[in-house]
């Protein structure tokens, strides 16, 4: 893009998925509590009271008929009505036959065997085993009933007390399943989140929302309340010089919501700084920025010395257009100072005073939160200001290491 005669570089970066990485990344406890939530949910969950089951073996000691009538015939005589009878007689079982067969009791015949297996199933282990070895044994008494033309049958084993209950939930195996169905459902939840908010990303989101450029994207570093960095080292305000190293002598605004004053504070503080190398500066903000600004400095030795003060430029720290008190300035300019992933509509409401009207371009801030920062703050949060002098340490401190070169 070329621009009263001098070329600006274009900073968007197209990357695929770049907008859901950066949802992932933002509001990924999202997906992590999808993820606790289901994979707890098994333990929540009432579980039913455990069946056990137990076998009872009855064997043909003598069969007179074919082996392949043996399953029919024994499967016949359980069914028949005589043995749901004698059972639901014993006193154990107390004469209800409505959930006796097939439901507590039943029978399992195999072909070409001459064993009968007859299960019983139970809420109480002892119980399902006394169960089963009644049933067998009225069933071999039944299956002798015919004579010794079918043959002779027996109670070979009663049946053994049942250890494990019958078909128990693997809690491991459920908690695996669904915290793999709540990071599905997490995953949806972000991806849906940053498709409603629209968040603003990269130079064509930029673009899109307020119809001018990026001018570049700043990675502030961890810092302490009231500390305010210089350029080196810091991702993103070369590029954001560059951009601002073309504006026309005048006045530039700097402009954000309110909630973002520190952020774009120390942003202007950071491009002040850098843009001495390239022009003549000065600063209306408060008195901590202007401080800060003289403090960070490059040396005179960096700065080439300047003769022509009409290529003077003003950096304003304002947060409405109201800030511009001077009208008598021949041109005005503004940036906005947004956090990276803004909502299009937010951005709009800040850029919306100045959209042809002097807004050059948006510069977007990402700030990455941790333990030494939260720390600070909640130490500044009780402790009372820090001195001037406090702070000309600390800032001389918290300077972090130049950003090594890319080849």
């Amino acid at each position: 893009m070329q621009i009263e005669g001098r070329f600006r570089l274009d900073t968007a970066r197209p990357s695929v998925g770049t907008r859901f990485t950066w949802a992932l990344r933002t509001y990924g406890w999202m997906v992590v509590a999808c993820m606790l939530a289901l994979a707890a949910a098994p333990l929540l969950i009432e579980q039913e009271q455990p069946t056990y089951q137990a076998d009872a073996l009855v064997v043909a000691q003598q069969l007179n008929v074919p082996n392949q009538i043996l399953p029919r015939l024994g499967q016949a005589v359980f069914a028949g009505g005589a043995v749901e009878a004698r059972v639901a007689a014993d006193p154990t079982v107390g004469g209800n036959t409505s959930a006796l067969i097939p439901e507590r009791l039943s029978l399992v015949a195999a072909e070409d065997s001459i064993v009968l297996v007859v299960e019983a199933r139970d809420a109480d282990p002892a119980a399902a085993a006394q169960l089963a070895t009644l049933g067998a044994t009225i069933l071999a008494d039944e299956l002798n009933r015919g004579g010794a033309g079918v043959g002779v049958f027996a109670l070979q084993a009663a049946a053994s007390l049942p250890a494990e209950p019958l078909d128990a939930p693997d809690l491991r195996l459920l908690g695996i399943v669904g915290a793999l169905i709540g990071a599905a459902l997490g995953l949806g939840l972000v991806a849906l989140t940053a498709s409603l908010r629209r968040p603003v990303i990269t130079g064509s989101d930029v673009e899109g929302a307020v119809g001018v450029p990026l001018l570049g994207t700043v990675k502030l570093p961890r810092v302490r309340r009231h500390t305010y960095h210089g350029p080196v080292g810091v991702r993103g305000i070369a590029t954001v010089t560059r951009w601002l190293g073309t504006v026309p002598p005048g006045r530039l605004l700097f402009v954000s919501s309110p909630t973002a004053a520190g952020m774009r504070r120390r942003v202007l503080v950071m491009v002040a700084v850098a843009l001495e190398i390239l022009r003549r500066v000065q600063v209306e903000a408060p008195q901590e920025v202007v401080d800060a600004v003289r403090r960070h400095r490059l040396g005179e030795g960096a700065r080439r010395p300047f003769t022509d003060t009409g290529d003077e430029l003003v950096l304003v720290d304002g947060g409405s257009p109201l800030e511009v008190v001077d009208p008598a300035t021949s041109h005005v300019s503004a940036v906005v100072v947004a956090p990276r992933g803004v909502s299009r509509r937010r951005l709009r409401a800040l850029a919306s005073d100045y959209v042809n009207g002097g807004l050059i371009g948006v510069i977007l801030v990402e700030v990455r939160l941790g333990r030494r920062l939260r720390s600070a703050m909640l130490q500044g949060a009780a402790a009372p200001p820090p001195t001037d002098a406090a702070r000309r340490r600390r800032q001389v401190r918290d300077v972090p290491e130049p950003e090594p070169e890319r080849a």
